[in-house]
């Protein structure tokens, strides 16, 4: 299988890369620098420099590579430190997993991808209600701490429910049911 990593040269994207490349997979891995291309050819993949935020640059690229399966790794969690403004740290990785997820379920849909995996991330955010475990149909947190609710945002999609749902496949739907189930709820 073809496989476009999204993100591949970054922590959990080189722990990823050689695994699909032990199964017999053949690996195209998405970059931002010169030395990620190193790493990842190192690794046995095939470097792309792609930026996520660039929805034509991601539509061109998965075009161009037709990818079996797409996963999103990206992040932009290297050098984070400040946890005090969460928000303003996590703005980038914040954008990645919206309008980066956005831009590459566009282009597998574009491309007939049929398999999308992405990175999740899971903060305390359900209400405080009910037993510890917990699932997509839990009532999340209504009043976020303040220096949290664009973090908490970046779970639901960024515009009105349902707006572009049809243009997903069936299997794709299933990575934003549980965005659009909350779409709304989790906003300040």
């Amino acid at each position: 299988m073809r496989v476009l990593v999204a993100g591949a040269s970054g922590a959990i994207g080189t722990r990823l890369v050689p695994q699909l490349i032990d199964a017999g997979h053949e690996v195209i891995g998405t970059h931002k620098s010169a030395a990620s291309a190193e790493r990842l050819r190192a690794l046995g993949a095939e470097p792309l420099q792609l930026d996520l935020l660039d929805p034509d640059a991601v539509t061109g690229a998965v075009l161009a590579q037709k990818p079996d399966a797409i996963v999103h790794q990206a992040t932009a969690l290297a050098n984070l430190t400040d946890l005090k403004n969460f928000d303003r740290s996590f703005h980038q990785t914040n954008q990645l997993r919206t309008r980066g997820t956005d831009a590459l379920l566009a282009a597998a849909q574009d491309a007939g991808v049929r398999r999308f995996v992405a990175q999740s991330y899971a903060s305390l955010k359900y209400a405080r209600t009910g037993g510890m475990v917990k699932s997509e149909d839990d009532p999340l947190e209504e009043n976020p701490a303040a220096a949290m609710r664009e973090t908490g945002c970046c779970h639901v999609l960024p515009r009105a429910e349902g707006q572009r749902r049809g243009r997903h496949r069936p299997a794709l739907r299933s990575l934003l049911r549980g965005r659009q189930r909350r779409a709304g709820r989790a906003r300040p």
